[in-house]
């Protein structure tokens, strides 16, 4: 084994000893290593990776009739409020025990009292002028009829007798002043006693025992509401006050369904429109509507200014198709599965019912009945992806 070493390695060891060979040797072993190393290295073969495929959910297409429902918010108005004001002045020296803020009240409820002395007093004066008044008037009567006789008989002139007719014209119109008095201190009597004139709930007290008033609606006393005539304030877009006016039911006179959250009740009621706002709505850039709320004439637990929700049906859509926002690509797109992948639809939609779209598909591909819509949002998706129904 040794001579065999020998053998193989003395024409390295002769070229080592001459001149020069060492390098040569050197450079020609390290050549052959690096063209050994070449020779035998790992070569990365290409992978094909295998096409991926998307779960998604998805809804049968059926084209039907929808009337969605429109989810709107609102205000409780008053219906009626009366600004109650005191027509004559005084001391005020009765209050009614229910003249305080949100004190119910009955109609003809005595809320405040004026001091009458002064106007019954005045009455009692206007009454006392009139009966005068009404015997001088008997006294010239005869007066006249005497004339009359004397001038029949020729012992007096003819404007004897006309003095005689005109007294007893002019104290007629005094009666009749006096009786226009007599009504008028007898009113001013009545209004000393302000009373509700209706049933409702007081606001706004601006009145005590002892106060002194003007009079003649200067001084507000109070503000009584009629809990049993409330309307709900709410406003419909453009978009909707245009699909409304386009069916075949008016907007006034449609129902509408109140839901006012108090803690953890809700109250719910009824109601019906039955204004529309002369204006556009500068807030909202919509239409103001009015519905009076059916409370049967009972008082209701409503308030006005209280914040409720309003839900009322909207136009009636005929042979449209629905799917859940999330299948809408873009503004117009859907995606139908046709055999296994994606294939692009363009819609055009009509509405919306909750968190569903109204469409009909427009374009040269339709959309048929029993195609699956696509509603699931793929990143990467689009019309030849690969898909798979969860």
């Amino acid at each position: 084994m040794r001579r065999f070493f020998q053998v193989i390695t003395k024409p390295f060891r002769v070229l080592a000893s001459t001149r020069g060979g060492l390098p040569v040797l050197l450079v020609g072993g390290t050549a052959l290593i690096v063209a050994l190393l070449i020779a035998t290295r790992p070569r990365l073969e290409p992978v094909q990776r295998p096409e991926r495929v998307w779960p998604v959910d998805v809804v049968e297409a059926r084209y039907q009739t929808v009337q969605p429902e429109l989810n709107l918010f609102g205000e409780i108005v008053a219906g009626r409020r009366s600004e109650l004001l005191a027509l004559v002045g005084g001391r005020i020296v009765e209050v009614g025990p229910n003249l305080r803020e949100g004190g119910i009240v009955k109609q003809g409820e005595l809320l405040v009292q004026i001091d009458p002395f002064q106007y019954e007093t005045d009455l009692a004066n206007q009454r006392s002028q009139l009966k005068e008044a009404e015997v001088r008037l008997e006294m010239l009567r005869r007066d006249h009829e005497r004339a009359k006789e004397l001038f029949a008989e020729k012992n007096v002139s003819e404007q004897f007798m006309d003095t005689a007719e005109l007294d007893m014209r002019q104290q007629e119109a005094i009666i009749e002043q006096r009786e226009i008095a007599v009504v008028q201190a007898a009113r001013d009597l009545a209004d000393s006693r302000l009373v509700a004139p209706f049933d409702g709930v007081i606001s706004d007290v601006n009145a005590n025992l002892g106060k002194q008033i003007s009079g003649f609606g200067a001084d507000k006393v109070a503000d009584l509401i009629d809990m049993s005539e409330l309307e709900v304030r709410f406003s419909l877009s453009n978009a909707q006050y245009g699909r409304l006016i386009d069916s075949d039911t008016p907007v006034v006179g449609r129902p509408v369904g109140v839901s006012w959250q108090v803690g953890d009740e809700m109250l719910t009621y009824s109601g019906r429109i039955e204004r529309l706002g002369a204006e556009i709505a500068s807030t909202t850039g919509g239409v103001d509507v009015y519905a009076v709320i059916d409370t049967a004439g009972e008082q209701v637990h409503l308030r006005p200014g209280a914040f409720v929700s309003v839900a009322m049906l909207d136009r009636r859509f005929a042979d449209v198709l629905q799917a859940p926002e999330s299948a809408l690509y873009g503004e117009d797109i859907v995606y139908v599965i046709d055999n296994g992948r994606l294939s692009e639809r363009r819609i055009e939609i009509h509405g919306y019912t909750g968190n569903s779209i109204l469409f009909t598909a427009v374009g040269e591909t339709p959309i048929e009945d029993g195609d699956l819509i696509v509603t699931t949002q793929i990143r990467e998706g689009g019309a030849g992806a690969r898909v798979d129904v969860r």
